[in-house]
């Protein structure tokens, strides 16, 4: 089990987008009094599935020729 704060580190991510994750069911995390943990399972899952899925889409194309 890793508290937010411990798996955000280990994904490279601020733990206030995991606990965005977890409020929006991306991410299942259990409340233990004021801090939320994960499994490691649950973490490698939400790795293999969301990261590296940018928000929005990139706006480049395929490069323009003649510019």
């Amino acid at each position: 089990m890793l508290t937010l704060t411990e798996a955000a580190a280990e994904l490279g991510i601020s733990s206030a987008t995991l606990r965005h994750q977890v409020q929006l069911g991306r991410l299942v995390a259990r409340l233990f009094g004021k801090t939320y943990v994960v499994t490691t399972q649950e973490l490698e899952r939400y790795r293999a599935t969301s990261l590296g899925r940018p928000g929005r889409p990139s706006h480049r194309s395929a490069p323009r020729s003649g510019r």
